[in-house]
């Protein structure tokens, strides 16, 4: 039995679902359906969300017998310990929950003035971008990559192929070029790249391309390894760009870099992609009057 609730999505997105699920309540869609189907059709939604918030919930063979998933919210899975529980990210300032109360609000809140008042209105950031054995919640990280930018300039760059203790799928192999023995000769163990990862990112605000995929990858991985989660500020390309484009193909990386007139040379490598993010993000930005 796989349960999903949408609040604040597209009426398109609502309508497609019902092909597959039943709307039992507004917003509310139930059905049984193989591992498969279910995993594409929560890529569509992640994929067509725009600014609501999506949760799939679904039987699993744990401790728990069941799993979920979570897009669009301050709320994000995580592994305790083999429990799956939830974990609210620190918020951003344009959220609308964002009030003064605790004290790193108020320090954050203080820090944001005090840069507006130097005049820094481009912030500085780190693109990242993940490749992974495949899109479910067991699957691994098989390669990590940032790009650091500083007013709008590329700085510094991490790449890091990741060993990841199964073996790389055909599909996986044939979009990224990552092989088993290419792992094995040129990777390194999960936690000495998550650690390297996490160094390189610091306290940056972190752009990605539906970076809600990779931040929960990335939380499992420094769970396992028992490192602290990165809690830096989060931006969404793709979010940004369905409130300020409109696409007929999509919103995925290629679409976009289409729709600006952005070449790409090479693709489904972690490098790679932070720097077509980057180029994206700027352009959104341009858009966007920052």
């Amino acid at each position: 039995m796989v349960v999903i609730t949408l609040t604040s999505c597209p009426a398109k997105l609502r309508g497609d679902l019902t092909r597959w699920l039943f709307e039992i309540d507004t917003g509310v869609y139930v059905g049984n359906l193989s591992a498969r189907v279910r995993d594409g059709i929560w890529q569509r939604i992640c994929d067509n969300i725009g600014s609501g918030r999506a949760v799939m919930t679904y039987a699993a063979a744990n401790e728990q017998k069941l799993d979920f998933r979570i897009c669009g919210s301050e709320w994000i899975p995580t592994d305790h310990d083999g429990i799956k529980l939830v974990k609210r990210m620190f918020p951003s300032e344009s959220d609308s929950k964002y009030k003064a109360g605790s004290k790193n609000v108020i320090r954050h809140k203080t820090h944001l003035e005090q840069r507006k008042r130097k005049g820094d209105d481009t912030p500085d950031y780190t693109v990242i971008d993940i490749e992974t054995t495949g899109i479910k919640t067991d699957e691994r990280i098989i390669e990590l990559g940032a790009l650091r930018i500083r007013s709008g300039k590329e700085t510094g760059s991490f790449s890091a192929l990741v060993k990841c203790g199964k073996p790389v799928p055909k599909e996986i192999m044939k979009l990224t070029g990552i092989t088993d023995e290419l792992l094995e000769s040129e990777g390194i163990e999960p936690d000495r790249a998550i650690q390297l990862f996490t160094e390189f990112c610091g306290n940056d605000t972190l752009v990605g391309h539906n970076i809600s995929f990779d931040i929960g990858f990335l939380q499992r991985l420094c769970n396992e390894t028992g490192r602290t989660f990165l809690r830096n500020r989060t931006i969404d390309t793709i979010r940004i760009a369905k409130r300020k484009t409109d696409i007929a193909d999509g919103y995925s990386l290629a679409s976009i870099c289409g729709h600006f007139g952005i070449e790409i040379k090479t693709q489904h490598r972690a490098i790679e992609d932070c720097k077509l993010t980057y180029r994206i993000f700027e352009k959104l930005k341009e858009i966007e009057g920052e």
